[in-house]
């Protein structure tokens, strides 16, 4: 990653099983970065888990989860996204599995990732849609009886 990107791997803290390395890039690199994983063995996307941190000033982090099952080695890539316009291209055309987590994320975060087929909602009811109800600043409705 370093060679291609110029960033280093933070190391966790080992496990007797796998290890696992994090990476921060600019969000215009995630599809050169998982082609790259996809390449070199890293045949399994797990998922990807957004964080809103807007009370401390940031927009949203956006953490995708890679592994190589054989290697058993996991590789988190970390961007973040301004929470006035989080876009990130897609990549469910080099992980296929990342096609309903995006969705996923689109309908609870308001991400688009670009290039996506089918930015549709996927587990939310309709009065939901367009409220990004994991977003922190996000006020649920009372309760009705």
């Amino acid at each position: 990653m370093k060679t291609y990107f110029g960033v280093e791997a933070q190391e966790y803290p080992q496990n007797a099983v796998t290890k696992t390395y994090l990476f921060q890039i600019q969000p215009v690199h995630i599809r050169e970065v998982a082609k790259l994983l996809k390449e070199n063995g890293f045949n399994f996307f797990h998922t990807l888990s957004p964080v809103d941190y807007s009370p401390k000033g940031r927009g949203l982090e956006l953490n995708y989860f890679f592994e190589s099952i054989e290697e058993k080695i996991w590789v988190v890539i970390r961007t973040e996204l301004p929470l006035d316009n989080p876009e990130i291209d897609s990549i469910h055309d080099i992980y296929p599995a990342a096609e309903a987590c995006e969705r996923e994320e689109w309908e609870k975060f308001g991400i688009n990732f670009k290039g996506h087929p089918r930015l549709k909602p996927l587990l939310l009811d309709d009065t939901l849609q367009g409220k990004w109800v994991q977003r922190k600043a996000y006020v649920p409705e009372p309760h009705r009886d």
